[in-house]
């Protein structure tokens, strides 16, 4: 009689440490943060202003490539709780204005507070033309989006304007010297970017010198033209050391990776 009752005894422990053990690891489980979910920064917040300054109600500001989407407060303040950290393409737009790009970093410190100034329509326009104008800055900023989105997965670089005013280099080799995998040298009348590691094209050999593309505005520029650009120009460059297709980009068959430079345009 005793035997069976230890043996039931035991039985019955066995069964509690089971229960027990799986409802802890249901319970880490259940603790666990997703790996896949996006990591996102405290507020990003900006103001909205005219060509003198003033605050603009009502304006609609939105993240390319998120559907982070919100409106201008009487202050002509917007915010966007929790945004995605890494670089973003901010925009603001109303009828009647030109649209506004702006690429920031989100979750550095130079972007507390991000102004976007809005411009009136150079002309009158009509209703057509001024979507027409409006689906070409959208489809510009989703091709920004698209390409800055690349910088979070590969070793890119965005230097936004902030900190270009802050740095004050005399030419882009100043500017993107140090970031790894980029070799630069500045000649009398050029200036060359290489990268050792596999991008597109013929020379995709990973440890090979190949040649980066200079972009300017999207268009592609020759290495001479470079060294004429005035960084404080610079609205921002992107930097990839090597990538396998750019959006928006069209690469030549002999160069790996690419810089793109965005001007201030007037």
């Amino acid at each position: 009689m005793r035997n069976r009752l230890t043996v039931a005894c035991r039985l019955a422990i066995g069964a509690a440490i089971i229960v027990a053990v799986g409802a802890s690891s249901a319970q880490g489980q259940e603790q666990r943060p997703s790996q896949e979910a996006p990591r996102t920064g405290g507020v990003l917040t900006g103001t909205v202003v005219d060509v003198i300054g003033r605050p603009m109600p009502g304006i609609e500001v939105y993240i390319a490539g998120t559907s982070l989407v919100t409106r201008t407060d009487a202050r002509g303040v917007w915010r966007f709780p929790a945004p995605p950290i890494g670089p973003r393409v901010v925009v603001a737009r109303l009828v009647g204005y030109l649209p506004y790009v702006r690429e920031i970093h989100v979750g550095s410190a130079t972007n507390d507070t991000v102004t976007l100034l809005l411009h009136r329509l150079p002309q009158a326009l009509s209703p057509v033309q001024v979507r027409e104008r409006m689906t070409l800055v959208t489809s510009s900023a989703e091709i920004q989006a698209d390409r800055l989105l690349q910088m979070r997965v590969g070793s890119g670089r965005l230097f936004t304007r902030e900190q270009i005013l802050v740095m004050r280099p005399y030419s882009i080799a100043e500017l993107v010297w140090g970031i790894p995998g980029v070799a630069v040298k500045r000649g009398q009348n050029e200036i060359v970017a290489t990268t050792t590691r596999a991008g597109v094209g013929v020379s995709n050999i990973e440890g090979i010198a190949c040649q980066l593309q200079f972009y300017l505005n999207n268009t592609p520029i020759d290495n001479e033209s470079v060294a004429a650009l005035d960084p404080m120009t610079f609205r921002s460059v992107e930097v990839y050391p090597h990538t396998v297709q750019l959006t928006g980009l069209a690469m030549r068959p002999d160069r790996c990776g690419a810089i793109v430079i965005n001007s201030i345009r007037r």
